[in-house]
């Protein structure tokens, strides 16, 4: 079945599910966790986001969040890119490390606010060698028991939801989080309408008028041409420096084929600024453009897209 596309609107409210690829480690280390949780707080701050929890496991991630004018798209393309960027260069890898696009739920905050909040913190406790969430670093439960977390999450909504006075509404967010211990994998927080939501037909019936200018996809992921072409290489195996630098290596025509498509139809970049970009002629720029475009790879460009963790056509 074919995926839906996504729904976005400031003020949308999601639960994001990202993996590994082929549920492999995307840690592989504490520094490893600490340099996402650092992405998460930059895109946070830079583009208005409200975080509302999260938690790192090996091979996945949860955040519970809550966009501005930013679409969700944007930013996650930003933490996901720029760690996977920062995982290759200190691990001496390339290629893909997160598993496709990530699975973001839009979820009715009034209704599921607490709940998911739980599940989530409870994350470490439901693995076959449990650990105790209490303890676990890498989750922002810590933040609703007030103290300092590597991103800055958004605990007053929920803990204003279960007591008056901050002393009082932690001691019922520990009685709150203690009553859902073995409750388990809920698979109702999976079980999504139309693969998108979770909530109920009203729900729905809000959404849809909210989003009826919102849900029109772009053409393709908007991106700098140097994530683009560092995206590219990752892809070929290869390195950024062996696409734009100047020589007619024809081993790495096909890669600069699609460069020169993506940029132009992705970045929106002409054949003179690209000629100059990777030095050379912009006739020559045109014909790799045209040859590329009567015979173009979807299946690289979709990989593409989802290594910039962006939105594929």
């Amino acid at each position: 079945m074919a995926r839906k596309p996504r729904v976005e609107f400031d003020g949308a409210f999601y639960h994001v599910i990202v993996r590994g690829n082929q549920r492999q480690d995307i840690f592989r280390d504490d520094r490893d966790r600490a340099v996402y949780l650092d992405k998460v707080e930059r895109y946070r701050a830079q583009y208005g986001l409200r975080l509302y929890a999260y938690v790192l496991m090996s091979n996945h991630v949860h955040l519970l969040l809550q966009t501005g004018a930013t679409p969700l798209s944007k930013i996650m393309q930003a933490i996901q890119f720029t760690y996977t960027q920062s995982y290759n260069r200190r691990h001496r890898t390339v290629g893909h490390l997160f598993q496709g696009r990530y699975k973001a739920i839009l979820c009715d905050r009034d209704a599921y606010l607490l709940e998911l909040v739980r599940y989530i913190h409870l994350n470490p406790a439901r693995l076959r060698q449990p650990r105790d969430f209490h303890k676990y670093p890498w989750s922002s439960h810590q933040a609703y028991l007030g103290k300092k977390t590597p991103a800055a999450v958004e605990t007053g909504l929920m803990l204003r939801q279960l007591g008056n006075g901050p002393a009082r509404a932690r001691r019922a967010y520990r009685a709150f989080i203690a009553a859902g211990v073995g409750i388990g994998h809920r698979e109702s927080y999976y079980d999504t309408i139309d693969q998108r939501f979770l909530g109920d037909e009203d729900f729905i019936e809000r959404v849809e008028k909210r989003a009826e200018r919102a849900e029109v996809l772009p053409r393709g992921p908007r991106i700098g041409f140097v994530s683009l072409v560092e995206a590219i290489a990752d892809e070929h195996g290869t390195t950024a420096k062996v696409l734009v630098r100047p020589g007619r290596e024809r081993g790495w025509t096909g890669a600069r084929a699609i460069l020169v498509y993506l940029a132009r139809e992705w970045g929106g970049l002409s054949a003179k600024e690209l000629g100059k970009r990777l030095h050379r002629d912009p006739s020559r720029v045109s014909r790799l453009y045209a040859n590329y475009a009567q015979n173009r790879d979807r299946r690289m460009e979709a990989e593409i897209a989802q290594l910039l963790g962006a939105i594929s056509q």
